[in-house]
């Protein structure tokens, strides 16, 4: 029994002439063909995996993006055609000179000069503004005084706690004092201008001591 040598790229075989030898190295062939076979298509599985993967997280981000659109343009709808709430007042009317306080006791202010009223959620006849939807609102207000011994100022609230005050001192003469502030108000909020114990104010037909605010946006 002679060998044969035959070359199987870089490896060398020896087959034996015998039936047996042949059949058995042919087997060893196959094996090896399946082997190799099996190791690409595992890689061909991984690689669509990775491909299936990557495009799952970009259909997620390009979703997210929709709904972020989405929810941009809802709130540009609803604000366009949502509520609208604005309002001025003034302290007199057509009063020639008429000063407010002092009390022993704070007291809100009622304004009787309604500039503009639209949302009617200013009360002229209580002095406070209500919110009649959750939103951020703007408000401002003045006050006018005459120096001495009296002080000249008053508190802007959000129910019954002050946010910001307007205050002036002054030996004598007329002074004027203003502030201003924007709020986050839940519905059913109420902002008032809130003179306090032994403060003095004073409004004529020129209006100097106002009440304004409104609506910025819906939340």
């Amino acid at each position: 029994m002679k060998p044969i040598a035959r070359a199987e790229g870089q490896l060398c075989v020896f087959i034996m002439k015998t039936p047996g030898s042949v059949l058995l190295l042919l087997g060893l062939g196959l094996f090896a063909g399946a082997a190799e076979s099996e190791d690409i298509d595992l890689l061909e599985l991984k690689y669509l995996r990775s491909q299936v993967q990557d495009f799952k997280s970009r259909l997620q981000a390009s979703e997210k993006k929709t709904r972020d659109l989405e929810n941009e343009i809802k709130n540009l709808q609803e604000n366009r055609g949502g509520k609208k709430v604005v309002f001025s007042v003034s302290l007199e009317k057509d009063a020639l000179y008429e000063h407010t306080g002092p009390f022993k006791i704070g007291k809100t202010l009622v304004y009787k000069q309604v500039f503009i009223n639209i949302g009617d959620a200013f009360n002229s006849i209580t002095g406070f503004f209500t919110a009649p939807v959750r939103g951020v609102y703007d408000f401002s207000f003045s006050v006018l005084g005459y120096g001495g011994s009296t002080r000249v100022g008053a508190h802007l609230r959000r129910n019954g706690q002050n946010l910001v005050m307007a205050y002036a001192t002054l030996d004598r003469g007329d002074i004027n004092a203003s502030n201003g502030v924007s709020v986050l108000l839940e519905e059913g909020d109420k902002v008032d201008v809130y003179l306090p114990a032994e403060h003095r104010i004073l409004d004529n037909y020129h209006h100097h001591s106002t009440f304004r605010g409104h609506l910025l946006f819906q939340m």
